[in-house]
């Protein structure tokens, strides 16, 4: 057995020897990268450490250094561009995601970084769009060990990700544009509302996306799916008043007065809640949409069926146990209420 182990640590230092011989004669070059990647690792382990105990200017020495030395390392281009932006040193943060993706092509999340900043901070919306096809074209290895390591459903999520935020930076793009720019800017809107849809068919049940979508339709002057997606968006975040809010007022457009004041009025309540400023011009404008159907006569109710589903509950409910009827009577309400908000009563109104 000893003979053995000293045939193998002969042939490793003989193995070593030649290797450092061959990276200070013929193999230089290389031997100085790998000994560069050595110092610079140690470098960048220096500025890991100083950005988990949230040392940033220790993190941004550290990796300034360790880049200088081996700029490959794009996890700490990464994490330096990170940094930058929470300086909101954006041109800064710009250059460190470049660099990043520099060193790997198809680094998601160096993109995705990049993308976000050229768009909502620097207004560069064509570069933004640019990334985020990247991000979508992009051929990554999926692999897949059960209990161990799965890489699809992040990519996947990645892609939507990408669709969502091209959307927007169209969106954007769209409204950057002059006012008499109005073919250009309806192309641009659909090509929002197509890349929300691409992101849709991915994710399938997002509040953001529904309403962006049915937003950018609505600007579009596309009621009927703009309604349709208004209403998909509320029945999956029912508590968030921004798609009740807009809904009501494209209602209050098509002069649906009674949809309208319904919409409004779950607006109001959901943004007093958070949004008191908001509240407030909601429930003016409320007012407003409520006298304009008086004077025109409408009934501001929609139909007696809301009420008497909840007579029906009620009476459902009275049938209960005195044992359970305290507990049976907080859960019917909150049943209630959430069911309340999630429907949308005005869905018909857009159904081809």
């Amino acid at each position: 057995m000893g003979k053995i182990l000293d045939i193998i640590i002969k042939v490793v230092t003989v193995a070593l020897v030649i290797f450092l011989l061959y990276c200070f004669t013929i193999g230089r070059d290389f031997g100085i990268k790998q000994i560069n990647k050595i110092r610079g690792m140690y470098y960048v382990n220096q500025g890991d450490k100083a950005f988990k105990k949230h040392d940033m200017q220790g993190a941004i020495d550290a990796y300034q250094t360790g880049l200088f030395i081996f700029p490959e390392h794009y996890e700490a281009w990464l994490n330096l561009g990170n940094i930058y932006v929470s300086y909101e040193d954006y041109f800064s943060a710009t250059q460190a995601y470049e660099n990043a993706i520099k060193a790997k092509k198809n680094y998601t999340l160096a993109r995705m970084n990049l993308g976000i900043i050229t768009a909502e901070k620097l207004g560069d919306f064509d570069s933004a769009i640019e990334q985020y096809k990247a991000i979508i074209s992009a051929k990554h290895r999926l692999i897949a060990i059960p209990f161990i390591y799965n890489n699809k459903k992040s990519e996947t999520q990645n892609r939507a990700i990408a669709y969502y935020n091209m959307g927007k930076a169209y969106y954007q793009k769209a409204f950057y544009l002059p006012k008499e720019d109005k073919i250009e800017r309806k192309e641009f809107l659909q090509r929002a509302a197509s890349a929300y849809e691409n992101a849709i068919n991915i994710v399938k049940n997002d509040y953001n996306m529904f309403y962006n979508l049915a937003l950018t339709y609505h600007v579009l002057g596309d009621y009927r799916k703009a309604g349709q997606y208004y209403c998909q968006a509320i029945n999956v975040g029912p508590m968030n008043y921004e798609a009740h809010y807009n809904l009501g007022l494209m209602l209050k457009h098509l002069h649906h007065e009674n949809y309208a004041i319904d919409e409004l009025e779950k607006a109001a309540v959901l943004a007093s809640s958070g949004y008191k400023s908001n509240s407030q011009y909601i429930f003016d404008i409320l007012s407003a949409v409520s006298m304009d159907a008086l004077q025109k006569g409408i009934n501001d109710k929609i139909t007696d069926s809301d009420r008497s589903e909840k007579i029906k509950k009620e009476d459902e409910l009275k049938e209960k146990t005195d044992e359970n009827k305290e507990s049976a009577n907080m859960y019917e309400d909150e049943s209630l209420l959430l069911q309340n908000f999630k429907k949308c009563s005005s869905r018909f109104l857009f159904e081809s």
